[in-house]
């Protein structure tokens, strides 16, 4: 059976919400977990990392109006500090997304004019790169006095969407598999937000006026031309700064 990579976090859930699974097994894992898988073979598609498709776009097809894409904010790709950023000396920047990670080296580079040392362990840190619902729980625990929200940080430098994740499909990967991405993630996506605007969710762990908000306020789950010029935008930078 055909192995489809599912991120474990609350923020994919529209994509998965319902889905025909006789034809792909779904294998769960965080993004940098899956792009490991997705590389190697073990999985065919898996909603990933944007970077991944940015740095080896041969080796993929994007399913067509997919991705994880904050609005004006992300919500949940974060940075926690005690300090002004412009003013911390250390900085850790969790392994699950790279593409989080270097959004993040590029913010603080750039934006608060910093190059604070990447350490390894939480608490050698000034300041904490948290994404998913990691983030999500770090902010409602009120420990940090500055939070930073990394999609808002980006539209404030260029006033588009920034693109988190990508569903790809390996080139190798049977021709209709993208096809039937689309579709499940489409009817996913409808069935969802009509739910959600019923008052029909139930998320455990979660209030109703929380999950509208985190949906409706601060996520994309399309791939519009904002989108494709976001990514562009951000593969010039990675040109730059990291190849």
């Amino acid at each position: 059976m055909i192995s489809v990579g599912k991120v474990s976090y609350l923020n994919t859930l529209p994509l998965f919400y319902r889905w025909d699974n006789s034809k792909v097994s779904l294998v769960e894992g965080h993004p940098s977990e899956l792009v490991k898988k997705l590389r190697e073979g073990h999985i065919q598609a898996g909603i990933v990392s944007s970077v991944e498709f940015l740095l080896y776009p041969e080796n993929y097809r994007v399913v067509p109006d997919v991705s994880i894409s904050s609005k004006e904010k992300a919500c949940s790709v974060l940075i926690f500090s005690k300090k002004p950023l412009g003013f911390i000396e250390s900085l850790y920047l969790t392994p699950a997304s790279m593409t989080s990670k270097l959004l993040a080296l590029y913010i603080v580079k750039e934006v608060y004019k910093n190059s604070p040392n990447i350490v390894q362990a939480k608490d050698d840190a000034d300041a904490l790169m948290l994404i998913g619902d990691e983030a999500i729980r770090e902010k409602s625990s009120d420990r940090w006095q500055y939070v930073y929200d990394l999609g808002e940080e980006w539209f404030r430098l260029y006033g588009l969407p920034f693109v988190f994740a990508l569903f790809l499909v390996r080139r190798d990967a049977p021709e209709w598999l993208e096809g039937f991405i689309w579709e499940q993630c489409k009817r996913s996506k409808e069935e969802f937000f009509k739910d959600l605007k019923e008052g029909n969710l139930q998320v455990h762990g979660y209030g109703q006026e929380y999950i509208k908000d985190y949906f409706t306020l601060c996520l994309d789950y399309g791939l519009d031309q904002g989108a494709w010029r976001s990514l562009e935008i951000f593969k010039e930078i990675l040109t730059k700064e990291v190849l």
